[in-house]
């Protein structure tokens, strides 16, 4: 489980910076670099990069690509801001009911951020502020984004529950195939291709849509092999695994301040304390709106939180690396400042706002994929000299600037550097253990098969051969007695066939 970001150690961080002279985007920011705070060539950068590599003059070669990669990623995530922008306003033109209220109030504050910095000349106390209230917005809607994720697993189990119910309360025609030629077409299906993830992706499928008959021993089992085989690992890894059962199982919940959504909750309450096994007709149908409705609620506001972190994101990038922007990188952004004003004034023709601006951020991004790799290389090698040159500061919101352009949108800000002793794996293991046996005690039949079916997609593959998966997929057809759960489970592998 990731941990969220103490918004005092930001503080405490971004007070650093008043060793630092004020004032609008001095030569003085970062020490070393007055002599190229002008125009940089791409020749000179790599000279740059090289020195480094090899270890040679680092009290100068630092900070001149520090400067240029927070130039680098703050021209980028401008260009993403402004795109991000408009997709928000653009979805707020056509969206008649809105965004959940919310997700509104969040929205609403980054708008008021985006104005301040788009409208304003640089003053350092101003960005500070605007950090710490960015950082905010973006944790939480992070940890909601957490809470909406716990629905989805739930809804994912009662989805399996419904969906064995179905022959009970509505037709579902049977075919006589026997098991054998529906194995042989299932194994078909999932070897066709040669990609060993896809192949092993399928395999997941197929067990967890095919009839379950493991029992609880066996799976507890599994689960207990498969946490041994962290033994050594770093608390991030156990954390994460930890998470995913957690997940898949439905055991997960996030703090109730970020579990806001009143309206998908009900819904999904209504799921989690129907007893299934003594379901009938009319409960069936409603059970099963109700999932239809939570389920579309659900991914409406997992779009949402996902545009308000995309924007919190590029706004947050562009604030951290801002104060270090050269010359250059001032005058390139103008045209982007100038577009995020007319948005925010209601200009919305946004293929007059954009023209002129095309190609820029894919010529960004490539440079950022060629240079972006010193930084661990300074991160693990020359940090004494980050902090003897007095670039902590800088090189850490650089860091944290490389996260929020990088491909996971909902990334940790700071990496976790919590060491663990071998106590700790045993300590998750064991709660885990206890928390699954004590969830299929008292859990009906039909919810602890949704539970270990989908458990059985985080744990590692215990089939690898034709003939394993082959032999598996038969076992499970044959040992299924009702002809009404064995026709949904091969349905439901063949509508992952195309």
């Amino acid at each position: 489980m990731t941990s969220p970001i103490t918004v005092m150690w930001w503080v405490k961080l971004l007070n650093m910076i008043d060793r630092y002279p004020s004032g609008s985007c001095s030569l003085q920011v970062i020490p070393g670099i007055n002599h190229i705070w002008g125009t940089t060539s791409m020749s000179d950068i790599r000279e740059t990069i090289n020195e480094i590599r090899k270890g040679k003059n680092l009290e100068i070669n630092i900070p001149i690509y520090i400067n240029s990669m927070a130039s680098l990623y703050g021209e980028f995530a401008l260009h993403n801001l402004a795109m991000s922008l408009s997709v928000q306003m653009d979805k707020a033109d056509l969206d008649e009911d809105g965004l959940d209220k919310h997700n509104a109030v969040l929205y609403e504050g980054l708008l008021e951020e985006i104005r301040k910095l788009a409208s304003s000349s640089f003053d350092p106390e101003e960005n500070k502020a605007s950090i710490e209230k960015t950082i905010k917005i973006r944790e939480t809607v992070r940890h909601r984004m957490e809470a909406v994720t716990a629905l989805v697993d739930d809804l994912v189990i009662y989805e399996y529950i419904l969906n064995r119910l179905e022959p009970s309360f509505e037709f579902v025609e049977k075919e006589e195939t026997g098991n054998d030629d529906i194995a042989r077409e299932i194994l078909k299906w999932i070897f066709q291709d040669e990609e060993n993830a896809l192949v092993n992706e399928r395999i997941r499928t197929a067990m967890s849509c095919l009839p379950i008959r493991l029992t609880k021993g066996k799976i507890l089992d599994m689960v207990e092999t498969t946490f041994s085989l962290y033994t050594g690992s770093d608390k991030k890894a156990i954390d994460t695994f930890d998470y995913m059962l957690r997940s898949a199982s439905g055991m997960y919940r996030t703090d109730k301040e970020y579990d806001v959504y009143e309206n998908v909750n009900e819904l999904v309450d209504e799921l989690r304390n129907a007893d299934y096994s003594e379901i009938q007709a009319q409960q069936y149908f409603d059970l099963k709106d109700d999932y239809r409705l939570a389920s579309n609620l659900v991914s409406g506001l997992a779009d949402e939180l996902t545009d308000l972190q995309e924007l919190s994101n590029a706004l947050l990038a562009v604030l951290l690396t801002r104060q270090y922007f050269t010359m250059e990188t001032e005058k390139n952004c103008e045209k982007i400042f100038g577009i995020i004003n007319s948005m925010l004034e209601g200009n919305v023709d946004y293929d007059k706002l954009f023209a002129g601006t095309e190609g820029r951020i894919e010529k960004l991004n490539e440079r950022i994929g060629d240079e972006e790799s010193l930084l661990l290389v300074i991160k693990e090698h020359y940090r004494k000299q980050v902090e003897e040159s007095m670039l902590a500061v800088p090189f850490e919101r650089l860091l944290m600037a490389s996260r929020l352009c990088g491909e996971s949108t909902f990334a940790d800000l700071i990496e976790d550097v919590t060491t663990i002793d071998d106590t700790y794996l045993e300590e998750v293991k064991g709660k885990f253990n206890k928390d699954l046996e004590e969830l299929l005690k008292n859990g009906g039949r039909l919810k602890n098969r949704a539970i270990m079916a989908q458990l059985l997609r985080e744990l590692p593959l215990m089939l690898s051969t034709h003939k394993e998966v082959m032999d598996y997929v038969r076992h499970a057809l044959d040992a299924c007695t009702d002809p009404g759960e064995r026709q949904i489970s091969i349905n439901l592998i063949r509508e992952c066939y195309d």
